[in-house]
């Protein structure tokens, strides 16, 4: 054989024992994945609700599972094909296609943490019909979307400065907030509204005015920049979210009387 034939081959070799390890590092991200829409096809949503990460259950019921993945058409698949399976540190990707019974395919992006139970899927996010950019990129939820979005943060806000205490905004937090800022934290940042309750209870049933929203692609943080005018001052939000679960979630917060947070 040509040397340069043994060379060639040696590469090729490579190449599969690469793809191979691959595969091997990824094979109990992608059987979660498997396993999960087993059991949601097999009608087992003890089975499928238990491959969720805490995080997931906490904002998400069996009932709503259930109601997610049959409007979705995701209670009925019957072979997932992942073309993309990614493990960074403790958190995990699966992206691809799954095949329904009636032989529909439905693009799909999976995110998964590794908890003391193993991979546990902590989001789902069905790619959504209608128009995209050229680039492929997330597109930004619509303004309906936005002001809905909007308008539950100002509530839990509001909420909880009736309480006087953070503790409802803090529980429809996403996982990151919460790891990294305590009900007493919110507390002391947002302190100086606690006497204003009644205006922010106010403002939660108005539909906002929207300044502005934009995904951040590379962090997957989704900012909403919007505002209610009154005839003495306006106040001013800016509200950020992370995709988790089958929703976006509070990741940041920022109000301000008066101005546009900076």
């Amino acid at each position: 054989m040509k040397t340069w034939m043994k060379v060639a081959l040696g590469i090729f070799a490579g190449i599969a024992a690469l793809v191979g390890f691959i595969f091997w590092l990824t094979g109990d991200v992608t059987k979660a994945g498997d396993d999960f829409f087993a059991a949601a096809q097999n009608d087992d949503m003890d089975a499928a609700y238990a491959l969720l990460s805490e995080d997931f259950q906490n904002g998400t019921s069996k009932e709503g599972l259930r109601a997610y993945l049959a409007a979705n058409a995701l209670d009925n698949v019957k072979e997932t094909s992942w073309s993309s399976r990614e493990i960074t540190g403790s958190t995990g990707e699966l992206e691809g296609t799954v095949t329904t019974l009636d032989g529909s395919e439905i693009p799909l992006t999976l995110r998964l943490i590794n908890s003391e139970a193993g991979w546990r899927i902590n989001a789902i996010e069905k790619e959504s019909a209608g128009f995209k950019d050229s680039s492929g990129a997330r597109l930004v939820p619509s303004v309906g979307e936005q002001q809905q979005l909007f308008r539950e943060t100002v509530a839990a806000f509001a909420d909880s400065l009736v309480d006087d205490s953070m503790k409802k905004l803090w529980d429809s937090s996403a996982n990151g907030l919460r790891q990294t800022a305590s009900v007493e934290d919110l507390d002391n940042a947002f302190k100086t509204f606690f006497d204003d309750d009644d205006a922010f209870l106010t403002m939660s049933k108005i539909t906002p005015v929207i300044d502005s929203a934009k995904i951040n692609e590379k962090a997957a943080i989704l900012s909403i920049r919007g505002h209610y005018g009154f005839k003495d001052k306006s106040v001013h939000f800016e509200q950020r979210y992370i995709y988790e679960g089958t929703n976006w979630r509070l990741s940041g917060l920022a109000v301000q009387a008066g101005s546009p947070p900076k």
